[in-house]
């Protein structure tokens, strides 16, 4: 019988899926550059987000002006409002940091996690944090993903971006090194053609444009306005950098004070910012996380 490319590819998945077994685990990520021990800080809220002259442009958890910026507490619960939710709220204190250079700023989160989950292989999931503001008036917008009209502007990390960025996203035969098959066909290097618009036509997502399809830089900006409307922006300046060590994230996520068509935030003047966070060693994907349920007042002074 002859098999079409289509047939081969889900031959081909259904494999991998038994060589996994359902049990895999994230691949531990690497504990070099730690940032200090993160100390217990008191709850907050509010956040006032103080200048200093260092460059925020690139981000770095244990950047020495880290040390003197006040920290505070923020109490997170699992998410209530749709399904599927979690279970438990697996994410109970996020400690949060900012500071500012009139350009750009810069958010420090802090969250207890025993294990760093990066995903790859299916049955697994990355651990992740997002940082949200609303586009317009704070008072008037949804805390939880905004609404019609009155959207709001997340920066979403996730580990699994990270080591992308950083060591290049796995193929098929490094994450299913036992497993047996003829051709992967987006990975057939010898075999005549192979060009990126031939593998494409077995990889639809990346064929149709589908942003999640393609390699990220460690974060992605959404546009959303309301549940299941998350829209991901093409091309941005944000940029994020964490480091998991001793059973801790500790995570920095930077941005420009104005972004075209997004999120503004002006020296004297306040806005909100709510936070979400996943722990992917413990199933949480998509709505399955711990939630701020209300905006923190955030004032850039």
């Amino acid at each position: 019988m002859t098999r079409t490319p289509a047939c081969q590819f889900l031959i081909t998945l259904l494999l991998a899926t038994a060589f996994c077994g359902g049990g895999c685990k994230g691949k531990k990520a690497s504990p070099t550059g730690e940032p200090p021990p993160e100390p217990p800080a008191a709850p907050i809220s509010a956040l006032e987000v103080k200048a200093v002259t260092a460059d925020l442009s690139v981000p770095d958890p244990a950047a020495p002006y880290w040390k003197d910026v006040a920290r505070g507490q923020v109490a997170l619960l699992a998410q209530p409002m749709v399904t599927p939710r979690p279970e438990a709220t697996t994410t109970e204190q996020l400690i949060v940091a900012a500071v500012h250079n009139t350009t750009h700023i810069a958010f420090r989160l802090s969250w207890a996690d025993t294990e760093a989950s990066e995903a790859g292989r299916l049955g697994e999931f990355s651990d992740a944090a997002a940082i949200q503001f609303p586009v317009g008036d704070m008072n008037k917008t949804p805390p939880m993903m905004g609404g019609p009209e009155l959207p709001v502007h997340i920066f979403h990390w996730r580990a699994q971006y990270q080591r992308d960025a950083e060591q290049g996203k796995p193929e098929m035969t490094a994450l299913y090194p036992n497993m047996s098959v003829d051709m992967y066909p987006m990975e057939f290097k010898e075999a005549p053609g192979g060009s990126p618009q031939e593998r494409e036509g077995f990889s639809p997502g990346v064929a149709e444009g589908n942003p999640q399809s393609y390699q990220k830089a460690g974060v992605d900006e959404i546009i959303a306005e309301g549940f299941s409307t998350s829209a991901v922006q093409a091309g941005h300046s944000s940029a994020a950098k964490a480091v998991w060590h001793g059973g801790r994230w500790t995570l920095v996520i930077t941005r420009p004070l104005t972004i075209e068509g997004g999120s503004t935030l002006a020296v004297g003047q306040e806005t909100g910012v709510a936070f979400a966070v996943w722990q992917g060693g413990k199933a949480e994907v998509g709505s399955r996380k711990s939630v701020l349920m209300s905006w923190l007042p955030t004032r850039v002074l």
